[in-house]
């Protein structure tokens, strides 16, 4: 889905700064950035001076900045920063935004008013409302006359929640004081039962959210067309959340009740144990995924607890979070593709043989979450593919040690070094080519190795593991 709160322009800088980052040596030709964004040299260049300018605005200028040398562009980058905070800075600083949180906090009067507070001209708020309401069209959210928000109160609170987490993380900045006292308190009440509650960051936006919108008199009636999982009601959470939330609100028992099952709902995404997931279509996408894992004798899914894990994470994602992919950014999957190649296919085709309707704003957050479940009983049931290296430089084995030392960095692989060239040897490492390598591949390497030497070795591990994984695949 398009994501409307920012615009043409602000998305294109974005662009320019994360193909940067994401490049070894932060920098790369101009015509090579204008053909793979399909831009103008001239917008990039306005766009680089515009890049510079913001940064300065955002106070970020002295952690980031972009420099044009010759035909190339180069990004200074600290450690302590990244495209993410620069998003973040573009989202709470874009109209659309500032306009949008004006009509969720209730403040928005007119379009005259607004245009005359902010020095707008009517045809300006105009366009930016209309972006606001393509934006919120996605999620079947609609604006009313009177600019309310009107739909699905389940989607408002989940539109708006998975919002706010994206840009405000573990800040309550956003949110009025007596609403911060109020869900610190629960907070606190919570802690003796879940030690880690002060983290669970997507959980206190939605209780602002719900305060919020209970304020508007929204209930949060659920719909018979949305599957509610049962809660043990005597759990000490479930009471505490209940004696919590008929201290703050006022209605009828049916509305608390449903007000109580949505906020339980939220809280399971980190404490699952409070909820009970059967349902049948959770279990019929498990069986698919199942299906794939069986194509591939090394990955099993034997394990009760590993199904549960993986219809826990299929539930929520259809029904607790179903908005999810609102608060991703763009995510490089390399590491899981090139780690776990098998794990990464089946999940890749599980995703792809879902149809368009189905985890329509979750999918891709389901496929991420999905790969870390199934990696993680991999490396846990499963013994990692080793590497047999040679390594062996003119320089003598002293300085072998030293590249030994260096190559143990990529410790997410299981590299056995040996001493000598073996016909099991998987990859040499040298300054010469040895007359006998068997059938094992080699890299050739200056002393010291450069920047492309170690991309060159990153790319043939991961090719090697592939393989490994492969052969086991068919020795099973």
């Amino acid at each position: 889905m398009d994501f409307l709160l920012l615009d043409d322009r602000t998305n294109i800088k974005l662009a320019i700064i994360r193909k940067l980052e994401q490049h070894y040596s932060f920098s790369e030709r101009k015509d090579t950035l204008c053909e793979q964004l399909t831009i103008s040299q001239y917008l990039l260049e306005r766009s680089i001076l515009e890049i510079n300018e913001d940064l300065k605005r955002f106070d970020l200028n002295d952690e980031m900045e972009l420099i044009e040398q010759s035909n190339e562009i180069i990004l200074f980058q600290e450690a302590q920063i990244s495209s993410s905070v620069v998003e973040e800075n573009y989202l709470k600083d874009s109209l659309e935004f500032t306009l949008l949180q004006t009509i969720f906090f209730n403040q928005f009067k007119s379009i005259k008013k607004y245009g005359e507070e902010h020095n707008m001209s009517r045809t300006v708020v105009y366009k930016i409302i209309d972006r606001i309401r393509q934006e919120l069209a996605q999620y079947s959210i609609k604006l009313s006359k009177t600019f309310q928000l009107v739909g699905d109160e389940m989607k408002i609170r989940q539109y708006f929640t998975m919002l706010y987490y994206r840009i405000y993380k573990d800040s309550d900045e956003l949110y009025n004081q007596s609403d911060i006292l109020s869900v610190n308190e629960i907070f606190s009440a919570i802690k003796p039962y879940c030690e880690e509650i002060n983290t669970f960051y997507l959980f206190k936006h939605y209780l602002f959210v719900m305060l919020e919108r209970v304020k508007k008199k929204r209930k949060y009636f659920l719909s018979s067309t949305v599957y509610s999982a049962s809660f043990d009601t005597e759990n000490r959470v479930y009471q505490t959340i209940n004696h919590w939330i008929r201290q703050i609100i006022t209605g009828t028992n049916r509305e608390i009740e449903v007000e109580i099952m949505g906020i339980i709902s939220q809280f399971s995404v980190y404490q699952s144990e409070l909820c009970n997931f059967e349902n049948e279509l959770v279990d019929t996408y498990t069986l698919q995924l199942k299906q794939q894992i069986l194509m591939y004798p090394q990955l099993t899914m034997k394990s009760q607890e590993l199904e549960n894990k993986v219809s826990r994470t299929i539930y929520q994602h259809q029904y607790i979070t179903p908005l999810i992919d609102l608060t991703l950014r763009v995510m490089d999957l390399d590491f899981f593709q090139e780690r776990y190649p098998i794990i990464f296919e089946v999940c890749h085709i599980f995703i792809y043989q879902l149809k368009k309707d189905e985890f329509k704003f979750s999918k891709k957050s389901l496929f991420f979450n999905l790969l870390l479940v199934l990696s993680e009983q991999y490396d846990e049931e499963s013994e990692k593919s080793t590497i047999n290296i040679h390594v062996n430089f003119t320089q003598g084995e002293k300085y072998n040690r030293f590249i030994k030392k260096q190559i143990q960095i990529f410790d997410s692989f299981s590299i056995h070094f040996q001493s000598v060239i073996r016909p099991d040897t998987d990859l040499i490492v040298s300054d010469y080519l040895p007359k006998n390598t068997f059938s094992a591949r080699t890299l050739i390497w200056l002393a010291p190795p450069r920047a492309s030497d170690w991309r060159n070795f990153g790319n043939e591990i991961v090719q090697i593991n592939k393989k490994l994984q492969l052969n086991r695949n068919r020795a099973q």
